[in-house]
Order: structure tokens, then sequence, then C-alpha cells
């Protein structure tokens, strides 16, 4: 079986459920401003891009996504550019 990444490019551009965390980079370290390495940090919803959200995201009692199984995820897709 051949496995195609599907997910999308997490950047400014991405959209949100709204009312949630956009996505933000700042950078701390930068090579353009003569600094020796490249270091940032992001802020953004754990919902930013591709995701499956676990039972435990809706209900109370539901189980964290470690404990489902990871083939109802994988199939057949159509992707739409």
């Amino acid at each position: 079986m051949k496995i195609f990444d599907i997910s999308p490019v997490v950047s400014p551009r991405i959209g949100v459920f709204p009312g949630d965390v956009s996505f933000e980079r700042k950078a701390s370290l930068d090579f353009a401003k003569g600094h020796n390495l490249r270091l940032s940090s992001i802020t953004t919803t754990l919902h930013v891009g591709a995701h499956a959200d676990s039972p435990g995201h809706y209900d109370p009692k539901g189980e964290g996504i470690a404990h489902r199984p990871l083939a109802p995820y994988l199939g057949p897709c159509l992707v739409v550019k």
C-alpha cells in the first residue's frame, strides 16, 4: 500500500475554527539578523491542519487518541486541488 501525506501546510494562511488561536511564528534567532543559528517558536490551536479528534475531545469519558487503532484513519481519499 502506498501512503500519501495529504496534510496541509501549516502557515499564517491556514484557517482555524472561529474564535480559536491562529498560527503565529516568532523568530528568536535568525541568520538574516547575524545569529549563528535559527530558532523559533509557534503559537496556535492544537486543532490546526489535518487531524482526527479522539472521543476524549467531545466526550468527558472518551478515550485519548493514543488508545485508538490506526486502521480506521487509513484508506482511500480524493484529493482536490
